[in-house]
């Protein structure tokens, strides 16, 4: 993890200033500009990744904004994560002191300039939005495009509307890219039917002789639907028939092993789950990052009961590029308690959000959370409790 510290020291906040510009001249090429920023720097609060790899200065100007006065990275240090740790460090220094929006101002896109396309599309990467471009702040021949981000904590989900009903093959990566623009550290987050659908986990009944244990299982339910169910269950948990409670392959213990008829694509067909829902999600990763450019995250969601409590709630079944489980155990609260076993699900808490805006009936399988950086290196297999230590058991 990149380590970013704020530099306290006047003039060494204008010797790092000074290291790292003179090594981008395609940016900072001008030499008057050069020493002005220079000496700007020894009066701003300027963070920096040390030995002089980047840095970034600050410029407060009311009680409620802030601009990204000046920043760079050395270009042997590009693309490694350093400049989006440079902006985290320094929201936080607006946050803690109840700064509401950060603004930042750059060569405006009239002016077609390769350098900066990357600028602005790495503004646009860690949450500015354009606002405006200016002629004559600069000068007629450099138009300047003001880019503002609102501070205030919290992140969208949005639905991606449009989605056809999906078949055996179907590409989701492109059927979503076409449909939604992706960032990075999106999290796209695709219901498990819309996966299990194209990659062909589809049952139809009429297929499906039933054996003598479903018949007696299928108390007014079709036996066919039970039979499937006991293929992709390694164990019955609980039976109460007709309901039956399994662990299935994945290890998630869960209402009839996945098996659905609910939004299925035709009449007298189920929907199973995906074989496996973690790879499923990394192919999807991969897929849209090949598609779009953007480093995304991917959730596979799935609708459970939960023991000791009422309905249901979507959960994590598969996921790739988020971070899943959330360990605080080390931390202290506000009154200096420690914690010992705090593990936050955070996989089936953005889960539980993107089923808001899925709805059961409305088809719309995937949705899009942004503004929540949870990247890590997860997988839904993390959530499952083995059975040696499960308390429900």
């Amino acid at each position: 993890m990149t380590h970013v510290v704020e530099i306290e020291e006047p003039a060494e906040r204008s010797r790092v200033a000074e290291a790292v510009l003179r090594d981008l001249p395609e940016w900072f090429g001008i030499e008057e500009s050069t020493r002005q920023y220079m000496e700007d720097a020894a009066t701003l609060p300027t963070f920096a990744v040390e030995p002089d790899v980047g840095f970034l200065c600050l410029k407060r100007h009311t009680g409620a904004a802030a601009e990204l006065y000046v920043m760079g990275v050395r270009p042997g240090y590009h693309r490694q994560g350093i400049g989006r740790a440079l902006v985290d460090a320094a929201e936080s220094w607006c946050r803690a002191r109840g700064l509401r929006y950060l603004h930042v101002k750059t060569l405006g896109p009239s002016r077609p300039d390769r350098g900066y396309d990357a600028t602005r599309a790495f503004y646009a990467a860690v949450g500015f939005v354009p606002l405006e471009e200016l002629y004559g702040l600069w000068s007629h021949d450099n138009p300047t495009l003001i880019l503002v981000k609102d501070l205030r904590p919290g992140f969208t989900v949005t639905p991606v509307e449009g989605l056809p009903e999906l078949r055996d093959g179907d590409d989701l990566a492109a059927l979503i890219a076409a449909r939604t623009e992706l960032e990075d550290g999106d999290i796209v987050v695709v219901a498990q039917k819309a996966v299990s659908k194209v990659e062909g986990r589809v049952v139809a009944l009429a297929g499906v002789e039933p054996s003598e244990r479903a018949r007696e299982l299928a108390v007014g339910e079709d036996p066919r639907r039970i039979q499937v169910i006991l293929d992709e269950a390694t164990e019955l948990v609980r039976v109460r028939p007709p309901l039956l409670i399994a662990r299935t392959r994945h290890g998630y213990v869960c209402g009839s092993a996945g098996v659905d008829a609910s939004n299925a694509p035709e009449p007298e067909t189920v929907v199973l789950l995906p074989l496996d829902p973690d790879a499923s999600a990394a192919g999807l990763r991969a897929e849209l990052r090949g598609r779009t450019g953007a480093d995304v995250g991917v959730i596979v969601t799935d609708s459970f009961g939960r023991p000791w409590r009422a309905a249901t709630t979507d959960v994590a079944i598969g996921a790739a590029g988020v971070e899943v489980v959330r360990d605080l155990a080390g931390e202290h609260d506000p009154t200096g308690y420690e914690l010992h076993a705090t593990r936050i699900a955070l996989a089936d808490e953005i889960a539980g959000a993107a089923q808001l805006v899925f709805g059961k009936l409305d088809r719309v399988p995937v949705a899009v959370v942004h503004g929540l950086d949870v990247r890590g290196d997860g997988r839904a297999t993390d959530l499952v409790i083995p059975p040696e230590t499960d308390l429900f058991r």
